[in-house]
């Protein structure tokens, strides 16, 4: 809620993980404790959702989508989860 006690209309996150010789296994592995984590949270009254990842092997690279009231709820997940976390940028979906 804010000031007015109006809710906080969610947000959604692009979060950037450059993740050396990450394959699809380490991949899926990092998605089994990120739902670990979602689910804690989401019990501790603190909802995060997360949208979806896209695994890019060649370069490296893992990018999920998050949507959540404020970035540090993303990368408060993302640590509960022990998951690489290089950018958090806000994303508008077209």
């Amino acid at each position: 809620m804010d000031a007015s006690g109006d809710p906080i209309p969610d947000e959604t996150y692009l979060v950037e993980r450059y993740w050396p010789d990450v394959d699809l296994v380490e991949a899926r592995a990092g998605l089994v404790r990120l739902e670990g984590a979602l689910s804690a949270m989401t019990a501790e009254g603190t909802p995060v959702r997360h949208v979806g990842s896209i695994l890019m092997p060649a370069d490296q690279v893992v990018f999920s989508l998050f949507v959540a009231s404020d970035e540090s709820l993303v990368r408060r997940l993302n640590e509960r989860a022990d998951l690489p976390v290089d950018r958090i940028a806000r994303a508008i979906a077209l």
